[in-house]
């Protein structure tokens, strides 16, 4: 449970939150409907105002600085007129978002001086329920048809532009992409890169802005082409480097290298690509936009967004100050795009949408000092940092950061869906920060819908939490993810023996449509010792999952006790389909004989694996309710409770950490 105490007003209530943290936002939610908070803001700013110091409106054409709503200003000067009312508050102040797109093509920065005083908050709202729209793309007009046959359509963009992806009519194009290779039957591995490739692709006007993607067991990678020579690919460094760099984890079994290398899935971004409705190509020499529209898309009224901005947000704070008590309510996030992997660095995934960047040597066996993957909002050291009913979408990055050191925050009752990366971050993967201010602690997640994000970057997952100090992930919905739904924690074998977390709270959840493209992960995975920690009353649902474990407790995971989950439609097909792993598959799994201070009762599942996997003194395990071809009404009542529109059904909270 959390430790931290801190207090939010809420639709005229005040919330005190606490070592009860897990139930305070349900209270919340059923307290404060989101008509009644988003009813439509008037001339005065009627809503649920009374106890507001001072309303600033803003418009995305503002002008001047009067910040009313007959004469709203921009962002920026409301910001600035906030900064000097903050000092003397008296109550809350409300920065009000009239409706509209906002284009941004860079981040709106806040910092310690843009915070709550006096125990008031300062609130970013928008007028109507996700009326305003923080937008980081340019809007494409004037496409031309300039090859019938193909069906290509072409437009100018501003010189200098650079994004990876595109979205027409609300919906994801892709860049333009083909001709992989399967290995070893086609193309082998070689420390320069790659022999064996379909020689066409040397023929192409530009292979250097060719980027090869690949990805073996739970890693991901984009890397840029140097040159090709017949079939011989020369590969960008250190990004192909990076891919096969080793720890004693044996990263490089899953590498180009390694016995999991498959092969490129494809190769992308060549004009001489093109020709699949839906695939696009970005000309940053002549800048040219090329497109092969769908069978519904009309080129000549289509909305076209080709994201710019790499962030919409940056809340940064320091230790010493902290960005603190501001709220974010009703606000759409969208379009963001990230470069990296096109530059020699390419996209490296470790794990979990931590990237390995620069020249390495080898990698530090616990993980640690590897990038995160971008995000369209972050919050760096941030104290009592609310995002509430906010919508994250079509982002080219990940969604949200909660890290360096931010405490007592929350994500509720957000959306989201069709990102490159992952939905939220919590925390940093440095298991002692020099401050021990800078790890993370007492935050919430909560009430969240998370569909469809690493949509590119596929080792990302729904909400990562490396390490955290109090950390709360309750009734949200995660589906369709390509890797893990929920992972906590870092660091495997290579920690030490102290301590790495504690008071990580994953409980009522649901959780489906999880590892559809990577192996080695599950519904929920837990690393690290981390005392006081549970998984309870979370409900997975293996259909659409053919290889994955529903709970993985993997590597050094201690301290866990895990019980009233529901585990079901488990995989009854990857192991007579080749699957090796026998730590695969499972309704739960806790293989590595350096796990322990395990308790793993009172679960049900259809599985048939009974027996504990790998059992030890210090892990328990049963009675568990498992083989079952029905599920009793108790297990129903947990699965009639998981997710993020569940609603209160149990008379009494089985996750509660005095039960």
């Amino acid at each position: 449970m959390a430790t931290g105490v801190f207090t939010l007003k809420r639709c005229g209530v005040l919330v005190e939150c606490g070592a009860r943290l897990t139930a305070w936002f349900l209270t919340v939610v059923l307290l404060c409907s989101c008509a009644a908070a988003f009813a439509r803001i008037d001339a005065a700013g009627s809503s649920d105002d009374a106890s507001m110091q001072a309303q600033l409106f803003v418009t995305p054409n503002g002008k001047g600085e009067a910040c009313t709503h007959r004469r709203p200003c921009t962002l920026q000067t409301a910001q600035e007129r906030v900064r000097s009312l903050a000092p003397a508050m008296k109550g809350d102040i409300a920065i009000t978002l009239l409706d509209g797109t906002y284009r941004m093509s860079a981040p709106l920065v806040l910092d310690a001086r843009d915070s709550g005083r006096n125990g008031h908050v300062i609130v970013w709202r928008a007028a109507t329920e996700h009326g305003a729209v923080l937008d980081g793309a340019l809007r494409v007009r004037r496409w031309k048809l300039v090859n019938r046959k193909m069906n290509l359509w072409s437009a100018a963009v501003p010189a200098g532009t650079q994004s990876l992806q595109m979205f027409v009519d609300g919906k994801r194009a892709v860049r333009a992409r083909g001709y992989g290779c399967k290995s070893p039957s086609q193309c082998r591995y070689t420390p320069e890169g790659l022999t064996g490739v379909d020689a066409r692709l040397a023929s192409f006007r530009r292979p250097q802005e060719l980027v090869a993607v690949i990805s073996a067991r739970w890693r991901d990678f984009h890397c840029p082409v140097a040159s090709i020579a017949g079939t011989t690919v020369t590969m960008a460094e250190p990004c192909w480097h990076n891919t096969v760099v080793d720890s004693k984890n044996g990263w490089s079994y899953a590498s180009p290298k390694g016995k999991s290398f498959q092969g490129v899935e494809w190769f992308e971004n060549a004009y001489e690509l093109l020709g699949t409705p839906g695939q696009f190509y970005l000309d940053g020499q002549t800048s040219r936009l090329y497109y092969v529209p769908r069978a519904d898309e009309d080129m000549k009224s289509a909305d076209v967004e080709l994201p710019v901005a790499k962030s919409l947000l940056d809340m940064s704070g320091t230790l010493d100050l902290p960005v603190h008590d501001v709220r974010f309510d009703g606000i759409v996030f969208m379009h963001t795009t990230w470069s990296g992997p096109d530059t020699p660095d390419g996209y490296v995934s470790l794990q979990a949408g931590y990237l390995v960047t620069g020249k390495r040597d080898k990698l530090p066996d616990n993980g640690e000092g590897m990038m995160r993957m971008p995000t369209a909002v972050t919050v760096l050291a941030g104290s009592q940092i609310a995002f509430d009913r906010d919508v994250f979408q079509a982002l080219g990055t990940a969604g949200i950061a909660l890290a360096g050191g931010t405490r007592n925050s929350m994500v509720n009752g957000c959306t989201f869906s069709d990102l490159s990366g992952g939905a939220v971050f919590v925390g940093d993967t440095t298991a002692s920060p020099v401050d021990p201010r800078g790890k993370s602690s007492g935050n919430v997640v909560k009430r969240n819908v998370i569909d469809s994000v690493a949509q590119e970057y596929r080792d990302n997952v729904g909400i990562m939490g490396g390490f955290n100090d109090g950390l709360t992930i309750d009734h949200n919905t995660v589906e369709n993810l390509p890797y893990t739904g929920i992972s906590v924690g870092w660091g495997w074998n290579y920690e030490g023996n102290g301590d790495t977390q504690r008071n990580i709270r994953i409980t009522h959840n649901r959780l489906s449509n999880f590892m559809l493209a990577l192996h080695d992960g599950g519904a929920i995975y837990t690393q690290s010792q981390s005392p006081g920690s549970v998984v309870c009353a979370n409900y997975i649902d293996f259909s659409g999952t053919s290889h994955a474990n529903g709970i993985y407790l993997d590597e050094r995971s201690r301290g866990y006790t895990v019980h009233d989950n529901v585990v079901w439609n488990t995989s009854k097909l990857s192991l007579s389909k080749g699957e090796k792993n026998d730590d695969q598959n499972r309704w739960l799994s806790a293989w590595a004989s350096w796990s322990g201070n395990l308790v793993m009762t009172h679960n049900w599942s259809d599985d048939t694996h009974t027996k504990p996997h790998n059992p030890g003194s210090t892990k328990v395990f049963g009675p568990n309710s498992l083989e079952l071809k029905s599920l009793p009404e108790e297990a129903k009542s947990v699965i009639a409770n998981a997710g993020a529109d569940a609603l209160a059904t149990e008379a009494a909270d089985r996750c509660a950490p005095s039960r």
